[in-house]
């Protein structure tokens, strides 16, 4: 019989005999298809960098090595190249608004493309299936929890949150202590969230100093983001590394680990007691995702997608209210004009606040507001989408299908044949009667896989400047709109100096 047996020896003798030549085969390939995506790709008469059209890794390169924004090195492409860039060698972005429209609208059915959502979770959570059929159907699951109706009924538990703000504001003024606007949105964001889906608060907004673990753990993780887009085995690998010995490696993720551990303890609670959910006084994310007794998902999967909710629930109103806030100190005027209509709405400050229905309804707070949003983003890296089979025409030109396309909201937003100086923070332009905007605010994107999220985080938006602006005097503490500087790793992640304000509480 042959003896197939290999001693260690001969197995490492074999793999640096074989080595020269998988490095020689890995060569050959890389320049075959180089020459193939320069040449012979459907994409290939799209103008571009020629190297982010040869390979892929030109794009690692610019957002892992030199940690540049793509959003930003986007902009700079279409200023050189024109409307249409090729990024990828099976990438496109667009830069007329007009083209948004096309590939987020309401009737598109297109996939993700997973090379940029995989790395949000472990395994498919709703923002991260690809096909649209799947990921309808899950998120007609959790549609009821964050659907207006539920929002006003629930508005309650947003103000919970944001008196313990105030409240922790109140200590920062009796120690004598500047308020990190900043970390104190979102703790508020973070809390708020969670007591909406879960029913259970992680108690941010009460840390001294606003400095909470868990915000800190996700602000700490998001530039990992960008690393795993392009090397998901990394993603893999860092998945079997024990919770203990991550945080001790990185002490700064110790509360993100945490609050993994809370939301997977509370799964594996509500999965082995379903009568708990009965018990409950307000309905959650596991009512609606556990309903279904032939469909229940894994442990794995609703910890991922509670993480989700958690970490997506953060970013756009807590960077919008700390934008906001900045701006509007920073223009006396808009300070001026914003505290009258305030002041209106809630003449007393003994009286309980006004209800998210009766502040909606103020015209300068929304401005403010829409300008905020305007300027914050949301997410600024292009949510990427594949092109059907069939095709499909993108600012008049024929996109070949299986084409990976998208668009940053900068390009939306900053565009200055819709927003005269764009980059200026002018809430009075969203009260011209002539000019009809609201189509072109895209913070939380458009189409059938927009922000699931948009009515709470508008709750948020206009019951967080009421409560803050009408409860405090504030003054910026040597920051101002030039302080607001961010590298986009998805979102908008703030790279500059704390922002603080000196708070001082109103007495009529």
């Amino acid at each position: 019989m042959l003896n197939l047996s290999l001693d260690s020896s001969s197995v490492l003798s074999l793999f640096w005999t074989a080595s020269p030549w998988l490095l020689l085969s890995w060569i050959l390939y890389t320049v075959l298809m180089a020459v193939y995506n320069l040449h012979f790709h459907p994409l290939a008469k799209f103008p571009g960098p020629k190297m982010a059209a040869a390979s892929e890794w030109w794009l690692a390169y610019v957002e892992v090595i030199k940690q540049e924004s793509l959003s930003k090195k986007l902009w700079e492409l279409h200023e050189q190249y024109g409307d249409v860039v090729r990024f990828g060698p099976n990438q496109l972005h667009f830069s007329k608004p007009a083209a948004y429209n096309e590939i987020y609208n309401v009737k598109n059915r297109w996939d993700r493309d997973m090379k940029l959502y995989h790395i949000f979770a472990d395994e498919v959570p709703t923002l991260t299936i690809p096909d649209y059929a799947r990921a309808k159907k899950r998120r007609d699951l959790t549609t009821f929890l964050f659907s207006r109706k539920n929002i006003v009924n629930m508005q309650h538990l947003v103000q919970q949150c944001l008196d313990t703000v105030c409240g922790n504001i109140d200590k920062h003024i009796k120690e004598g202590k500047p308020v990190s606007i900043f970390k104190a949105f979102r703790c508020a964001a973070a809390d708020v969230i969670c007591t909406m889906c879960f029913a259970r608060s992680m108690n941010a907004t009460s840390e001294p100093g606003f400095n909470a673990q868990v915000v800190t753990a996700i602000h700490a993780a998001f530039p990992v983001i960008m690393v795993f887009k392009h090397f998901p085995l990394l993603q893999t690998l860092s998945r079997m590394v024990p919770p203990l010995l991550l945080s001790s490696l990185r002490p700064e993720l110790n509360g993100l680990m945490k609050m993994r551990k809370m939301l997977t303890d509370q799964v594996k609670e509500v999965k082995a007691h379903p009568e708990i959910l009965k018990e409950s006084q307000q309905v959650t994310i596991y009512h609606e995702l556990l309903k279904d007794p032939k469909n229940i998902p894994s442990d794995t999967s609703l910890r991922d997608e509670a993480v989700l909710y958690v970490t997506a629930g953060m970013d756009t109103s807590s960077d919008t209210l700390t934008l906001a806030t900045i701006n509007v100190l920073s223009r006396p005027d808009v300070h001026a004009r914003l505290m009258h209509e305030l002041v209106e709405a809630w003449p007393h400050l003994e009286d309980a606040p006004p209800r998210y229905e009766q502040l909606e309804k103020l015209p300068y707070l929304t401005a403010v507001l829409k300008e905020s949003l305007r300027l914050s983003h949301g997410v600024v890296q292009p949510m990427t989408r594949v092109v059907p089979r069939e095709g499909a025409y993108i600012s008049g030109h024929f996109i070949p299908g299986g084409s990976i396309v998208g668009m940053s909201s900068i390009f939306v937003h900053w565009n200055e044949e819709i927003f005269t100086d764009a980059r200026a923070f002018k809430p009075e332009r969203w009260l011209d009667p002539g000019a009809d905007l609201d189509p072109w605010l895209v913070a939380f994107s458009k189409g059938p896989r927009s922000c699931l999220g948009v009515n709470l985080g508008w709750c948020e938006l206009y019951m967080s400047i009421a409560a803050i602006f009408r409860r405090y005097e504030l003054k910026l503490n040597g920051i101002g709109p030039s302080d607001l500087v961010w590298r986009d790793v998805y979102l908008p992640l703030h790279i500059g100096p704390d922002l603080t304000v000196i708070a001082k509480r109103r007495t009529v």
